[in-house]
């Protein structure tokens, strides 16, 4: 996520479904598979020369996103919370075959299980807010996927002894060098 000119990250706001499936794409294996542009229009109201094309692209070849019964994705919709929920449970390797019942009870009775609950202040129909987007990628970083290994792990990172975010790898593995220290330590 990144804020505006001033580093300001507008927690309260909602957040679309193209902007949620851009934050999907980028916690994914795939994130280094997105190219400039969409090669196709992935949905009719997506066209190939949308901002969101290529995330959406990705999105929906790797399972991640699926659209509405009339084909469409309504990229500018807010995003409910049940939605955000099925697209991270699928970074986790979960599908909608594993769940039963209506849909969206199965996940979100996961998604708590899970612990991917702490921090968000959505319910399951209700728009999701950055905050709560944070909150949620956060909580999936040490999720276990469904072959039980923890998420961040199947990215190439590591967690500290005591299973936390090794916050300084982490940090380390983003950064290009060599780098300057300045300041009194």
């Amino acid at each position: 996520m990144t804020g505006d000119e001033n580093g300001d990250l507008h927690l309260d706001q909602p957040v679309t479904r193209a902007e949620f499936t851009k934050l999907t794409v980028a916690a994914s294996a795939y994130a280094d598979s997105v190219g400039p542009t969409a090669s196709i229009s992935p949905y009719p109201d997506v066209p190939r020369t949308n901002w969101a094309a290529p995330y959406i692209q990705v999105a929906q070849e790797k399972g991640m996103v699926r659209g509405y019964l009339d084909g469409t994705f309504r990229p500018n919709n807010q995003i409910q919370l049940v939605e955000g929920v099925s697209m991270v449970l699928s970074l986790l390797g979960y599908t909608n075959e594993d769940f039963s019942g209506a849909w969206g009870s199965g996940q979100m009775a996961k998604y708590q299980a899970l612990g991917l609950d702490r921090g968000v202040t959505a319910g399951k129909n209700d728009p999701m807010t950055r905050q709560d987007a944070l909150w949620l990628f956060y909580n999936l970083l040490t999720a276990p996927t469904k072959t039980g290994q923890v998420y961040l792990t199947t990215l190439g990172h590591s967690l500290t002894a005591s299973g936390e975010i090794d916050r300084v790898a982490l940090v380390n593995s983003a950064m290009e060098g060599p780098m300057v220290a300045e300041g009194n330590w």
